[in-house]
């Protein structure tokens, strides 16, 4: 599982994504600097919009879009839940995720991601990275949606598969991670074969990750800074903060869903008008 992660922009950041392009030609710095919300995030939460890579006319493009895939069939009544990520042995299977793993499919970028092991009863956060200080870059995939006001959103997923040894000591899932390779295959409009596309949704190595303990500052959604990602010695957890339909703060976006960490659940939010 993954629900909550962090990506922080550095230009001339490069990955092989198709015919030889890389992130800059795919316009991340062109999209940050429409979008200067999106460079440094240390609390990327569902139903925020993230930075993803997809595949338009055979080259890299950089778009936003929401974190919580909308399927192009749902009815604005009755949105699914807990879209966020897509399980990989559901892919080919569920009518959910079948359309985009065929023919929508693209990488997320992020510096690292959080996780949160229970310790004596408690929940504490984990933040995990690679080991050699490299960014992951996750396998997604993607949809458009019409909402009743004729607005079109576009929405993704991260997919998951199962974790390897290093991370089941926190979850029996995890964000598939793809290399130079398997991030071109992934990324080639013309690969619709499902074999071949499942065949690299595999976990990462064990010895090419880490993880280390962080403040519990994390659970709630209110906070995004450098802090939440620094080393802390393993401690108390506070309590974390529900989401409040009426803050203004809460990232509410159009007619959604908000996914609550403290919980595991998903929460129906139907914005004031101004708030659309």
């Amino acid at each position: 599982m993954c629900g909550a992660f962090v990506y922080v922009y550095v230009a001339g950041v490069r990955y092989q994504l198709v015919g030889g392009g890389g992130v800059e030609r795919a316009g991340i710095g062109e999209l940050i600097a429409r979008r200067p919300d999106l460079a440094s995030r240390f609390n990327i939460r569902p139903t925020q919009d993230v930075v993803i890579i997809v595949n338009e006319d055979g080259r890299p493009v950089a778009r936003p879009m929401r974190w919580g895939l909308i399927p192009s069939w749902a009815k604005a009544e009755r949105l699914p839940k807990s879209t966020f990520n897509a399980r990989d042995d559901r892919l080919a299977s569920s009518g959910m995720w079948r359309g985009p793993f065929k023919h929508s499919r693209g990488v997320i970028p992020a510096t690292g991601f959080f996780e949160w092991k229970k310790i004596d009863g408690a929940k504490q956060p984990m933040y995990i990275t690679t080991k050699d200080g490299r960014e992951f870059v996750f396998a997604a995939v993607y949809d458009s949606w019409i909402n009743e006001h004729g607005e079109r959103v576009d929405s993704c997923a991260i997919v998951t598969t199962s974790a390897n040894e290093f991370m089941a000591t926190v979850h029996d899932r995890m964000p598939v991670m793809l290399d130079d390779e398997t991030m071109a295959l992934w990324l080639d409009p013309v690969t619709t074969e499902t074999g071949r596309l499942q065949s690299i949704l595999l976990p990462a190595p064990s010895e090419s990750l880490q993880m280390h303990p962080v403040l519990g500052r994390v659970n709630s959604y209110r906070n995004d800074d450098p802090d939440l990602i620094s080393m802390v010695p393993p401690a108390d957890v506070p309590p974390c903060s529900p989401i409040d339909p009426d803050d203004p703060s809460s990232p509410m976006q159009l007619n959604f869903l908000q996914y609550d960490q403290c919980t595991l659940t998903t929460t129906r939010v139907d914005p004031k008008p101004d708030d659309r």
